[in-house]
């Protein structure tokens, strides 16, 4: 029987579509929308696109959600997640500038090099650690050396959940999240970076206010809900980043456990709620509320669940991963003599070469198409421990969390369990970023999260498996050693190296 109290919206702003939908209180789906978009890639690294494209697919959605909510004043609050770093550009008159810069653009990579020892000096060491590519402060200074007028035309900088919030309030804001995560934020006392901005020509007056996620930054615009045929009252919340937005769907923040995302990248998830902020990692402050503060720092293996796809799609030619995985014998897990550096698009977090590429070790005559598949899934899980082991808490972790599409595949899940030694659960419901932005409605709105309640699937680790992944781990560490530190030789002490591994 369907709730007769009030519905949400949630946004999810992604990088190639944009998802939206209509929810009940309990964070049920009434209705979805998902629309995806192209941007413009170009040789030379260049990724934008017109943030004009985004607003309008956000309108068109919100006329089919609206159609079918249960009366025109059932909707209070629409919430917004989405890409992070990719950086808006508007004038005085909140008319866009140019192009926005998405977050994978790479043509500023000459820049970053340099940029990261002006920001030691300034003594912003978290941000000299984190500012890469795509970044914020990176693409304001591109714009400055490369498009003086457009430079000086520039009033308001925004990222994407921001311009939405915009477009529908007609205000200008920020949150903690893609405020920490920007390059331009000063970490000890969580506020934008004045020295920063002195220090590159910046003005600090261009950057928006910093909000909690859940804060309620203003209504629809009249003439919006005019348009939809809502009332005016319908509140807006600040929203947050997508990854923000998962770890809040998962009670990450809560649970205090790390969480790792097995979708298009591996992400690795671990929170604190002690302002600790790691050297490994990035550090992103996220506020729901006043009261409710946790560090997140994220770790990223560039490529995770898509080098399922890359195998069975590019490699062997076909698309059923689930017989695919029931060929490997289980004797195999732990055994395993062939090993795979994941990195197959470079890699930030831990060695920062964006120009890192991935590799088999111990292939012979006798290497099946099985052994390869196992090394693949295998390569994943000890690249995100690696990461998860540079990031970690003092504390003791209980278990680990995983979510993502790559979740669906129990066999993968069994090898994370042993590779960490530790149980892995996985919701019986998929919660998403989308549902992490209803979330954070809710909390604007006054009103209590109360999900239906969802059981976990727990795959614990087996003793004697665990001890040969803890083996097979150290071996992959010594390659990913050899491969980093020598990765331009190829004589026979090399090859010989190699061989010892398997």
């Amino acid at each position: 029987m369907k709730s007769l109290g009030k519905q949400y919206i949630g946004i999810d702003l992604g990088t190639s579509s944009i998802k939206m939908g209509l929810f009940d209180q309990d964070l049920s789906l009434q209705h979805g929308y998902q629309q995806t978009y192209q941007y413009m890639n170009s040789a030379n690294g260049a990724r934008e696109i017109d943030p004009n494209i985004w607003f309008d697919i956000v309108l068109t959605g919100l006329h089919q959600l609206v159609k079918h909510a249960r009366s025109s004043d059932s909707i209070a609050a629409i919430g917004i997640t989405g890409q992070m770093h990719t950086t808006v550009f508007l004038d005085q008159s909140g008319n866009i500038v140019r192009p926005a810069i998405l977050w994978n653009d790479t043509r500023t990579k000459a820049l970053v090099v340099g940029l990261k020892k002006q920001l030691n000096i300034i003594r912003e060491s978290e941000n000299a650690k984190i500012v890469s590519t795509g970044s914020p402060l990176v693409n304001l200074i591109w714009l400055k050396r490369e498009e003086p007028s457009h430079f000086k035309a520039l009033q308001h900088l925004l990222m994407p959940v921001d311009y939405i919030v915009y477009r529908l309030t007609g205000h200008y804001s920020t949150d903690y999240c893609d405020a920490s995560t920007s390059s331009l934020f000063d970490f000890k006392q969580s506020r934008w970076a004045t020295k920063i901005c002195q220090e590159f020509g910046i003005d600090e007056r261009i950057l928006p206010t910093i909000h909690t996620s859940s804060d309620v930054i203003g209504e629809l615009k009249f003439s919006l809900a005019n348009q939809l045929g809502l009332p005016s009252v319908v509140k807006v919340v600040a929203g947050t980043g997508d990854n923000a937005a998962t770890a809040l769907a998962n009670k990450t923040d809560q649970e205090q456990q790390p969480l790792i995302s097995l979708g298009t990248s591996g992400v690795v998830v671990v929170p604190n709620r002690r302002h600790q902020l790691k050297q490994i990692g990035k550090n992103i402050m996220f506020k729901v509320g006043a009261e409710n503060e946790s560090v997140l720092t994220q770790g990223v293996v560039q490529t995770g669940a898509v080098l399922n796809d890359w195998w069975l799609r590019s490699i062997i030619n076909t698309e059923d991963a689930d017989a695919e995985q029931r060929k490997i014998p289980r004797r195999l897990l732990g055994k395993n003599t062939v090993l795979f550096f994941p990195h197959l698009n470079g890699e930030k977090t831990l060695y920062a070469d964006p120009n890192l590429r991935g590799a088999f070790i111990g292939i012979g005559l006798e290497t099946t198409k099985d052994n390869m598949y196992l090394a693949v899934l295998e390569g994943l899980a000890f690249g995100c421990r690696q990461l998860y082991e540079q990031m970690r808490n003092c504390a003791a972790t209980n278990f680990i969390r995983i979510v993502g599409g790559g979740a669906k595949s129990t066999l993968w899940l069994t090898i994370f369990a042993n590779v960490f030694g530790l149980p892995v659960h996985k919701r019986t419901v998929q919660r998403e970023a989308i549902d992490g932005a209803v979330m954070l409605a809710l909390i604007g709105d006054g009103d209590n999260v109360t999900a239906q309640a969802e059981d976990d699937v727990v795959i614990l680790p087996d003793r004697s498996l665990k001890q040969a992944y803890d083996v097979q781990y150290q071996k992959y560490l010594k390659m990913a050693t050899l491969l980093i530190s020598d990765a331009l030789r190829t004589g026979d002490e090399e090859v010989e190296k190699m061989s010892s591994l398997s």
